[in-house]
């Protein structure tokens, strides 16, 4: 089973509609967008912060950075920092390594959905892979993930 055969069952079986986008392999969230001829700032890129609770998945446009002097803020741990390539190769072993998305196993990862993207009526994340994306309505995604919504990205520099 791919990373996207397990993130389609898991939309089915909360009955979401969705699109699955199959699209050329890419490494950036950036790339993805260029590669489905979508707008940047409707893609969502999940970035993995560790902080003395466990996994947080924050999730900002494409078209932006995550700021995390805010995400820091938010969490209320001045620690909180990116996970290593190792951390997360150990806690999304189903997931190719930069493609994990913000719902899906393993459960109870704390959610921060960037404010700008959550204005959206849909919006697309990779599905587990680099070649394989699913577009939701923006209210679904919050539902799924059970997403706090915080001013959390900074425009690209």
């Amino acid at each position: 089973m791919t990373a996207a055969t397990g993130i389609h069952e898991e939309l089915e079986r909360s009955g979401i509609d969705f699109d699955l986008i199959e699209h050329r392999h890419t490494e950036t969230a950036g790339a993805e967008a260029r590669a489905m001829g979508v707008p940047p700032d409707h893609v969502a890129k999940t970035i993995v912060l560790t902080n003395g609770e466990g996994f947080v998945r924050a999730v900002v446009p494409a078209s932006t950075r995550l700021d995390l002097h805010k995400a820091r803020e938010l969490l209320n741990d001045r620690r909180a920092r990116l996970a290593s390539e190792e951390e997360l190769v150990l806690a999304y072993p189903m997931y190719e390594l930069g493609a994990v998305p913000p719902f899906g196993v393993p459960a109870g990862d704390r959610v921060l959905l960037d404010s700008r993207l959550a204005r959206l009526d849909s919006v697309v994340l990779e599905a587990g892979s680099h070649s394989e994306s699913v577009r939701l309505k923006t209210r679904d995604l919050l539902s799924l993930s059970d997403a706090e919504v915080a001013d959390i990205s900074s425009d690209e520099t």
